[in-house]
């Protein structure tokens, strides 16, 4: 309805859907600090997230129980659910989180099952090692452990990597990062600054066929000597062609 061009466009009634969704989950944030005395530390659309400070099941699903049931008494013809129940969170910003979401079985067994939203490990056109480093340090936030043992969990790990990576020990192919071409090569009004574009041009002047659809792996070289004083000592290059 807020689209102008939309065939049932009406900019009051959506901006009235909209401030009635901000008012109702300001509504139901209100009543589980005030009246409940609970701690929203996050809400985002249709849903609000209480830390129970409790590590009872039991007792957490009886909380949440509870806002259910106050808020759902306020309306009519909307109903709160109790969606899941988090054993620990990363909360970065809005939209952006790690999350092991506790998961109980029908024999009263619990396990747990990672979420994340929104965080840049969960992007394709992230190298092998980046996401394979990131999903370790998320881990590790998530483990439970103390504070102190996941700094130097993480310290540790990070150090070795880097011993690894100056000695030339990893496989390049941890390296490659791929991106998808929204449209054809030669579309693109500059290549400055889009590695992948730069790449697929090249590839184009190999005698490659390439287009628009296309996810064109690379990889970010380290070159001996800049070309000129001031120019950038890197360069980008397709993965096939890197000699190790």
């Amino acid at each position: 309805m807020g689209f102008s061009s939309s065939r049932f466009y009406a900019r009051p009634i959506a901006a009235l859907v909209t401030a009635m969704g901000r008012e109702t989950l300001q509504r139901t944030a209100t009543l589980a600090e005030q009246q409940l005395a609970l701690d929203v530390i996050y809400g985002d659309t249709d849903s609000i997230m209480i830390n129970t400070r409790s590590t009872d099941l039991a007792h957490v699903k009886d909380l949440g129980n509870q806002v259910k049931r106050e808020v759902n008494k306020l309306y009519k013809l909307l109903e709160l659910e109790l969606d899941g129940v988090f054993k620990s969170m990363l909360l970065l910003k809005k939209k952006k989180y790690a999350a092991l979401v506790v998961k109980e079985k029908a024999d009263g067994t619990v396990t747990y099952e990672k979420e994340l939203k929104g965080l840049d490990l969960v992007r394709r056109d992230w190298c092998v090692l980046s996401k394979e480093t990131g999903q370790y340090v998320v881990n590790q936030i998530l483990s439970g452990e103390s504070r102190d043992t996941v700094v130097d969990n993480i310290h540790n790990h990070m150090s070795e990597l880097a011993s690894k990576m100056r000695a030339g020990e990893l496989d390049l192919a941890q390296y490659v990062i791929t991106k998808g071409l929204n449209k054809h090569p030669n579309d693109y009004p500059d290549a400055k600054g889009q590695p992948h574009l730069q790449v697929a041009l090249a590839m184009i002047k190999e005698g490659k066929a390439v287009t628009v659809g296309n996810h064109i792996p690379y990889v970010i070289c380290q070159q001996q000597q800049p070309k000129k004083e001031g120019e950038a000592g890197s360069k980008t290059s397709s993965a096939s062609n890197v000699v190790v």
